[in-house]
């Protein structure tokens, strides 16, 4: 007992003076190429060969233009899933070194790179989200595995995000009851920096790590400065999910909401409307013309302050706990553009993105933007080194070389 109680504080000490990883302006890599069921996972291992699938889809070259392009570092969304399927073993350990290797690439390309460790909803299949929050105590160890491996690379290169986006709690950030979360994070930052003395460890609020969740954390529950405290941002949301098949109603159903909202016009607003509901009279049998007209009535009455509430509420919080904006991390932010052969105007994508990003810089925080290709994709998938285009790289504040 004493030992261990020694060898806790030890780590303590050494985390005491290690500095958080410096970021600036990053990326989303890709999760999935395709979204592979964890039947199809186990039945065919081949699939895994390169995991994580960015093995697959993002090259050094392509690493290379992001540098030279003006990034520093990516956010690498890892699926834990197929670990958590495998257990413990030989299997494990070669996808957790698949891990590893994928972002050593990207370090070796002179980024840095936060691994996140992302699941995905598979309903009650093994792996999926689900299961993964009902059997915490396995994703602790699971996390402390990886944790360990991270940490072979550079601390200042490489740092570690335990969970992406929490999808519950919502009902004590917004309703008053007891929080799970805080704990739980709590468990599975000891196993990390446990074995991981140096790297830098992501943390977030829960209810899908928006900043009102992160916002309704007590930092002094986690005693180390050695961390990022992330939070993401995809208001308006009635901009950025139009016409997403993965959302609910209305928003899926809405097609060609202008950016900013003050450019929408009476006409385009009936438009847009009309079609909405024709949409969802199609797909479900019934519209609610009431529910969609509203939520364009709402989009229409957002101001900036509103766009930029989430960089906004997360600036106070830091300040408020004395935590240095440099500390927070912007993790997520854009829009769907592109939606089989419907196409917003790009003008409208970069107005989004610009403003997000600025909001970030003027609070004095690092942001990645999501994503690197795909319908919010900021890179065309057919260019080789997915070099992006002048404007998206104006509306990013990115250098691209000139």
């Amino acid at each position: 007992m004493l030992r261990g109680t020694l060898l806790v504080l030890a780590l303590l000490a050494v985390t005491a003076q290690a500095e958080p990883i410096s970021l600036q302006r990053g990326v989303n890599t890709t999760l999935w190429l395709t979204w592979p069921s964890m039947g199809d996972l186990m039945a065919d291992p081949s699939l895994l060969d390169s995991f994580p699938d960015v093995r697959r889809d993002v090259t050094p070259a392509m690493y290379d233009s992001l540098r030279a392009q003006g990034f520093d570092f990516v956010r690498m969304p890892v699926d834990p899933g197929p670990l958590v399927a495998f257990g413990p073993g030989e299997r494990q350990d070669q996808l957790i070194e698949g891990i590893r290797i994928a972002a050593k690439t990207a370090v070796d390309a002179g980024l840095k790179v936060v691994v996140d460790l992302h699941p995905i909803p598979r309903g009650g299949d093994i792996g999926g989200i689900d299961h993964i929050l009902e059997n915490w105590p396995d994703y602790v160890t699971l996390v402390g595995r990886i944790a360990g491996v991270i940490g072979t690379l550079p601390s200042d290169r490489a740092a570690l995000e335990i969970l992406n986006e929490p999808p519950f709690d919502c009902d004590a950030v917004y309703g008053g009851a007891p929080p799970r979360w805080p704990d739980m994070q709590a468990k599975a930052h000891a196993a990390a920096r446990a074995a991981a003395p140096e790297t830098t460890i992501v943390l977030t609020g829960a209810c899908w790590s928006q900043a009102n969740a992160l916002a309704s954390l007590d930092p002094t529950l986690i005693t180390d400065d050695n961390v990022l405290w992330t939070f993401h941002s995809y208001e308006p949301f009635f901009f950025s999910h139009q016409g997403a098949s993965w959302t609910d109603a209305p928003a899926k159903y809405i097609w060609d909401l202008p950016y900013p909202p003050s450019a929408l016009t009476d006409d385009d607003a009936a438009r847009i409307a009309a079609d909405a509901i024709a949409r969802m009279e199609a797909a479900e049998g019934q519209a609610d013309p009431q529910m969609i007209e509203q939520a364009i009535a709402d989009y229409r009455t957002l101001s900036p302050s509103d766009i930029a509430y989430s960089v906004t509420r997360a600036a106070e919080w830091a300040d408020q706990h004395g935590i240095p904006r440099s500390q927070l991390f912007f993790g997520e932010f854009g829009a769907l553009h592109t939606d089989g052969d419907r196409k917003l105007p790009r003008e409208w994508f970069h107005a989004f993105l610009s403003d997000k990003r600025r909001a970030a810089e003027d609070a004095g925080m690092p942001w990645a933007v999501l994503t690197y290709v795909g319908g919010m994709g900021i890179a065309p998938a057919d260019d080789p080194l997915r070099r992006l285009a002048p404007d998206t790289c104006a509306a990013l504040g990115l250098p691209c070389g000139q």
